[in-house]
């Protein structure tokens, strides 16, 4: 991180920040709170939703008007797709890369040196980008077990030392609005997508049932695609969503892990994508191993975007914003680009802080991140339901 390129690049920043994702207005809540509680030396892990890939860049203007610099860990990816000049930026503004699909010992302990030594870090606990700003997804422990082994290591300093310092979890929401009414370029994205998928538009009704209309056909091709036939009769859209994921997700696990995977899909999700990873990466695996694992990878892919429409997300509730969030993630999965729909404003709320210091008395830390990730999971849900 450099403060000289963080200032240089500020007007860089604003850009993107305004003309690529739109964003008119940020506004902070709940950041004093924080200065009251948070000692000068204490280490402070903050721990937004991600729904839009625009939240660092909303989070890093944050931090520049609170004053605070914010170091942010990213998956390596974005490293590889931004390359050169761009990677260099992302590390000047404080950004540094890890490899969620294992275990990167080094980006663990470089996180874990930043909060002991007083820093403030961003990491987005759900991992993905599912484009649901009005749900959070199953947060990843790993969030949880780093913030703890830096309090393990705070503590044991403070035997030594016998001064004490904390790590504090900070959860946080970030909502998105849209200023101005869209609903014309809704209709006329849409009107592209069906143009593009050779699907006849259907006439009047309703802008939200249109939407879910086209999403039923996009699944009726993937489930004759992959599964032979269509499932239009064995279920509400939400129910097929998931027998579809989980289906395709159990085939793959029995041919290439053997046994069935535990915990949430995006876990399980993990799990398969690393093992399918290091196939693809050995060399001195089979040319056919390497093949079937590059196929299984893009069926993992599928999976995702599968668990990624809930379903119900817009008969539920046809807002603007959840109708131009399906519309984006229609637009990534089949054109491969997206961009916002309209000028939007932005609200990040920060909630009451997780002290961390006597999470480690009772249990060790594995034990306590699997409790630190509920609490922090309900703090986060409790914020955006607070605010919607």
């Amino acid at each position: 991180m450099s403060r000289f390129w963080n200032r240089a690049l500020d007007p860089l920043r604003l850009y993107y920040l305004r003309r690529f994702y739109k964003i008119e207005s940020i506004a902070i809540d709940g950041f004093e709170r924080l200065a009251q509680l948070i000692g000068p030396d204490d280490g402070v892990l903050i721990a937004p939703n991600h729904s839009h890939d625009s939240d660092p860049h909303v989070m890093i203007d944050v931090g520049r008007r609170v004053r605070r610099q914010f170091y942010f860990m990213a998956a390596w990816q974005i490293f590889k797709a931004h390359g050169g000049i761009d990677g260099w930026i992302l590390q000047r503004m404080g950004a540094f890369s890890v490899d969620r699909e294992g275990c990167d010992h080094r980006a663990l302990r470089h996180a874990i040196e930043l909060l002991t030594t007083g820093k403030w870090l961003v990491v987005f606990p759900e991992g993905e980008v599912f484009h649901l700003n009005d749900r959070l997804t199953p947060l990843r422990e790993g969030v949880a077990f780093m913030a703890l082994s830096a309090q393990r290591d705070l503590n044991k300093e403070a035997e030594k030392l016998g001064k004490a310092r904390n790590i504090w979890i900070v959860p946080a929401a970030i909502r998105y609005r849209y200023v101005d009414d869209i609903r014309s370029n809704l209709e006329n994205a849409m009107a592209q997508l069906e143009s593009r998928m050779m699907v006849k538009a259907a006439s009047g009704g309703p802008l939200h049932e249109r939407i879910i209309r086209f999403g039923e056909l996009m699944l009726t091709i993937k489930e004759k695609e992959h599964l032979g036939r269509s499932c239009e009769n064995d279920g509400d859209l939400r129910s097929r969503l998931a027998a579809f994921a989980t289906s395709m997700l159990q085939r793959l696990e029995a041919a290439h892990l053997k046994s069935a995977g535990e915990g949430p899909l995006p876990v399980r999700v993990k799990t398969l994508r690393r093992h399918l990873l290091e196939i693809w990466a050995d060399e001195k695996s089979p040319e056919d191993s390497r093949r079937a694992a590059i196929d299984a990878l893009d069926v993992v892919q599928l999976i995702l975007q599968l668990y990624s429409y809930p379903g119900d997300y817009i008969a539920s509730k046809p807002s603007i914003e959840r109708m131009a969030e399906t519309v984006e993630k229609f637009e990534e999965d089949i054109l491969g680009f997206a961009l916002p729909k309209g000028r939007r404003r932005t609200r990040v709320i920060f909630g009451e802080p997780l002290d961390l210091a006597d999470a480690l008395k009772s249990s060790r830390v594995r034990t306590a991140a699997t409790d630190m990730t509920t609490r922090l999971e309900q703090a986060i849900n409790d914020l955006m339901k607070n605010e919607a």
